[in-house]
């Protein structure tokens, strides 16, 4: 089925593709373009569905403590802070229903406070850090940070816990190394060769973005994958075949096996290419996301090591191959050309409604779902994001979708030939 035959009717169909600009841009710009385009759209339009308001929402930070300010000037973040002390809020919030009009638009209330009257913020962190060092008690700070939200908005919620996690916690072990370093001098003067790593640094930084990456990525691409085999099925095949022009191929010397498989060789280039590329503008995109809004489904700094990169690109094709027997299948059976698009149409929607499924999917996969046609390369990218794949799951993936993708090519040739070898 590999023979010369085979190559010369793959390089026609890809010749016929790319010598069409129209055609070239459907396969490889415009889907990669449109999903990026509408990511990056999504967490705007929630935000502006939930507040009201297409701009970032301020922080109103009450009773800042000096340490917090002076983090704040060496960190930069994506949070617009306003400034207020405890008796200029009480001016504007008498009561709890006045707080909840300042965090109703989907702004954050910060307050700092001490349980301990005598002292402040700042005075009670270094107080538990004088008891910790000098008298050996460890015992609760009277310091605390208190955020506050409005839980009946989901960008509110999103955004305090973005904000617990990209300057909170940071500020906590600032502020405490803020007090303990002058009894603790040599710790902070420690030589680490991870200061001067960037690799390191970014290995290390990384897991936030691919961790929610890996629940939107893998079921983009596998839908631009379907889009594309979808699309060059219905050229190569299904309208072909509506013109008669499919019969007379079959007609000629070349074994009706050869047509397929060439057929089927191009589009696995074809779309082999344009997920890399997708990959390539979803992979930019992130580190264009300088807002990195909690909402956001593709957040700042996606990176894949090259191993990963290995994987994602050597499991494609073997799921196109699933993708084009299946298309191919449906093109021979149907009859008529309308019919064709309708069905596979179906398809395409019943992954669209996956994608919305997989945003709300936090727990690992179950073996099972490693030998599921299809839905098993929307696992394989997720843990090649989560950085948790194995080459023996890999190799189960590969062979699953080979397997069958092998099958169903060989029914696509029993179809055409009416059953006769």
């Amino acid at each position: 089925m590999f023979d010369r035959h085979a190559l010369i009717i793959l390089k026609w169909e890809i010749r016929k593709i790319l010598s069409s600009w129209q055609k070239t841009l459907a396969i490889f710009l415009v889907p990669a373009a449109v999903m990026v385009f509408a990511i990056n759209l999504f967490p705007k339009l929630l935000n502006y569905l939930t507040t009201g308001s297409f701009g970032s929402q301020d922080v109103i930070v009450i009773d800042a403590p000096e340490s917090f300010i002076e983090y704040e000037d060496k960190k930069e973040d994506f949070f617009n802070y306003t400034y207020m002390s405890g008796e200029d809020f009480d001016k504007i919030a008498d009561s709890d229903e006045d707080i909840f009009s300042l965090v109703k638009g989907g702004d954050l209330v910060i307050a700092f406070f001490s349980l301990d009257d005598e002292l402040t913020f700042d005075e009670a962190v270094e107080k538990q850090v004088r008891m910790l060092y000098e008298e050996g008690i460890d015992e609760e700070s009277a310091a605390y940070m208190s955020i506050g939200f409005n839980q009946e908005q989901f960008t509110s919620e999103a955004k305090a816990l973005q904000f617990e996690e990209d300057v909170a916690n940071g500020y906590v072990s600032y502020v405490y190394e803020r007090y303990a370093s002058k009894y603790d001098q040599y710790s902070t003067a420690t030589f680490t060769v991870d200061d001067f790593n960037p690799i390191t640094y970014i290995l290390d930084n990384r897991s936030v973005a691919n961790t929610s990456a890996s629940r939107i990525i893998p079921a983009i691409m596998v839908i631009l994958m379907y889009y594309c085999v979808y699309s060059l099925t219905c050229d190569m095949v299904a309208m072909e075949k509506n013109r008669g022009f499919l019969n007379k191929l079959i007609m000629t010397p070349v074994s009706p096996s050869t047509i397929l498989w060439g057929k089927a060789l191009a589009i696995n280039i074809l779309v082999t290419g344009s997920s890399v590329i997708t990959f390539l503008f979803l992979f930019l995109s992130s580190w264009l996301n300088r807002s990195n809004d909690a909402g956001s489904l593709l957040p700042f700094g996606l990176m894949l090591m090259p191993d990963q990169l290995i994987y994602m690109i050597l499991g494609v094709p073997s799921a196109v191959l699933v993708m084009t027997g299946f298309c191919f299948l449906v093109a021979l059976e149907l009859a008529k050309f309308e019919d064709t698009v309708a069905n596979l149409q179906l398809v395409l929607l019943i992954l669209l409604i996956g994608l919305f499924v997989q945003l709300f999917i936090f727990w690992s996969p179950t073996g099972l779902e490693y030998i599921i046609p299809v839905h098993n390369e929307i696992i394989l990218l997720k843990d090649v994001l989560m950085s948790e794949i194995s080459f023996v799951e890999f190799l189960v993936i590969l062979a699953v979708n080979t397997g069958l993708g092998l099958f169903l090519m060989k029914r696509c040739t029993k179809k055409i030939t009416g059953g006769k070898k």
